[in-house]
């Protein structure tokens, strides 16, 4: 077998088994894009590390090609394909780079510089990160429910760089399933659907909130069983 396309074949699979467990960290639901921008950086990171071992000959992350057995003469061709890769993305991901500091001051509000955020925050972050009732409930909370903590009277402008944040969508996940589950539900059998029939099937597929079923009952007038 011909060597050298078996050493392209084995680069080729360790690249790509990188790029499927990267695609699966950024898919699904309760992602926040700062936790997604996580995955892109530390995946730069990694392509960034395979180079350094690359040119020093360590395979230790490339498990197919240390199988297969490299040939010297093809690194400089892997690493340039290493290096075209984290151009690739660097030029993808060019907005989340340039959002970056909004995410860290998201993310991690307690660590932050305070000299690196915008002026009109700065007050306020100095204060939030004073705050050793808040600073615990960011240790033991989730992001989403720590902000919920966060007063917003007391910080106001805070808050409202949160909700930007925690509102913006990271991934077209809730596109791809609400449209599955449209799908699912007006197929040929129910072709006869309307629209607001549609629109109420796929409130109760999607939404999360969960009724309170006794205090709906407890509004309603006396139920009376039919004979």
């Amino acid at each position: 077998m011909d060597q050298k396309w078996l050493s392209d074949l084995a680069f080729l699979v360790d690249i790509t088994e990188l790029l499927n467990v990267l695609n699966v960290r950024l898919q699904g639901k309760d992602q926040f894009i700062t936790q997604l921008f996580d995955h892109v950086k530390a995946f730069k990171q990694k392509l960034l590390l395979l180079r350094r071992h690359l040119s020093a000959g360590i395979l230790a992350h490339f498990p197919c090609l240390r199988e297969a057995g490299m040939m010297k003469e093809k690194v400089p061709e892997y690493d340039a394909v290493l290096s075209n890769l984290i151009q690739e993305f660097d030029r993808r991901f060019e907005d989340f780079r340039h959002s970056a500091a909004d995410f860290e001051l998201c993310s991690q509000p307690f660590t932050i510089s305070v000299d690196t955020v915008s002026d009109d925050l700065q007050m306020e972050l100095n204060d939030l990160q004073c705050d050793s009732e808040l600073k615990h409930k960011f240790r033991s909370q989730p992001l989403i429910d720590f902000y919920k903590c966060v007063p917003a009277n007391r910080y106001p402008k805070m808050c409202k760089q949160a909700q930007v944040m925690l509102s913006l969508f990271g991934s077209t996940y809730l596109c791809e399933q609400t449209f599955s589950l449209m799908n699912l539900n007006k197929c040929k059998l129910r072709s006869s659907l309307t629209d607001s029939q549609i629109h109420n099937v796929m409130t109760l597929s999607i939404s999360q909130l969960q009724p309170n079923l006794e205090k709906l009952l407890k509004n309603k007038d006396q139920l009376h069983v039919s004979h």
